[in-house]
């Protein structure tokens, strides 16, 4: 019996096609796979479908490139990759000539760009990538503004306040880079994504500090930690998460300055700088980086893995759709003394 296919195979079999000098064998074998039932995730077959259909349209085979590309599409429904798929289908139409097809599957998309965070890169690339980039400033503006207004709206420290705000975050940063591309003069919402890219992805509060911090605002339980222990498992978990996804998070330590700031009335007040960066990982016989004194191992390492083994998934948000307000003003960028800054999941990465 043949081995099923892991996601790393479904890449490889994209990266052998891409480079082939007849794509089509691949295709059939990823076709085959799928409805063999040879796949390790089935929810991997809308992404199998789509492999093919990029092995057939680097073939010339047009036709059947975009019937895969469809079916890739409607197999991925309900999957992580549903926007992914459906937004590439759109780029394919439009780059195969099919414009008023794609314009109307991206446009189905459009609502989703200040709703899921997922849909933004997917939805701006295939709009940049054919050649539609003002009109991707467009639609990225809007979004953010829209997003912003619902961002005023949510409560600080909620849920959904980190989740409105990772969402207004890539869509500056992304209004950003495509306006970057059309050789725009930078404006306010361009610097906003500025000082976003410099603020660090996570806060660590030392005990002493973190102890002070919820005396002071204990409404701030529910964003870094009820203790010091939730809030150690929370830093841990977010870099063992993002360390096993190939990422590096940047941790910045709280200052005695930044906890002023945060505990000062004055919001005018110069921001402070940077506090030092967390080294991490320690190693596994090494004093844990939370200051315990503890070796990492006894510490905050399982600490962490208990959290990220624990992580319930993402809920889905209904929030209505408010208007765009055009003459709307950038909300201050969010610094490190402000909030945790949570890791965004973003756009699938995908072999293409």
């Amino acid at each position: 019996m043949a081995s099923l296919l892991t996601a790393d195979d479904l890449d490889g079999i994209g990266a052998d096609a891409q480079a082939a000098r007849d794509p089509r064998p691949y295709a059939v074998e990823l076709v085959d796979a799928v409805e063999g039932g040879r796949l390790a995730d089935p929810e991997d077959a809308g992404y199998a479908l789509s492999l093919a259909a990029e092995a057939r349209e680097l073939a010339g085979d047009h036709e059947e490139a975009l019937a895969l590309s469809a079916r890739a599409a409607t197999t991925g429904e309900g999957t992580v990759d549903a926007t992914w798929l459906q937004a590439i289908h759109a780029e394919r139409l439009l780059r195969l000539g099919r414009e008023d097809e794609g314009m109307t599957a991206l446009a189905a998309l459009r609502p989703l760009l200040h709703r899921d965070v997922d849909a933004v890169g997917p939805v701006v690339e295939a709009l940049t990538e054919t050649g539609r980039a003002e009109l991707a400033e467009q639609w990225v503006t809007a979004a953010m503004l829209t997003a912003m207004e619902r961002e005023d709206r949510t409560t600080d420290g909620s849920d959904e306040q980190l989740e409105v705000a990772a969402l207004v975050d890539e869509l500056v940063r992304t209004r950003r880079d495509v306006r970057a591309g059309l050789g725009r003069v930078p404006d306010e919402y361009d610097t906003l994504a500025d000082d976003l890219d410099a603020a660090p992805d996570l806060v660590f509060f030392p005990e002493a500090a973190f102890t002070q911090l919820l005396a002071a605002q204990p409404e701030t339980a529910d964003e870094f930690g009820r203790d010091w222990d939730a809030h150690r498992a929370i830093v841990e978990g977010e870099l063992q998460a993002a360390d096993a996804e190939g990422e590096v998070l940047e941790v910045e330590v709280a200052t005695p300055e930044l906890l002023a700031a945060m505990l000062s009335d004055d919001d005018a007040a110069t921001a402070p700088e940077a506090g030092p960066r967390l080294p991490w990982p320690p190693g596994r016989n090494d004093p844990c980086w939370c200051g315990s004194r503890a070796k990492y191992k006894k510490c905050c390492l399982p600490r962490g893995r208990d959290r990220v083994d624990d992580a319930p998934p993402p809920a889905a948000t209904t929030e209505p759709e408010p208007t765009p307000t055009a003459g709307a003003t950038p909300s201050a960028a969010p610094p490190s003394s402000e909030r945790v800054i949570q890791r965004r999941s973003g756009p699938r990465t995908r072999a293409r």
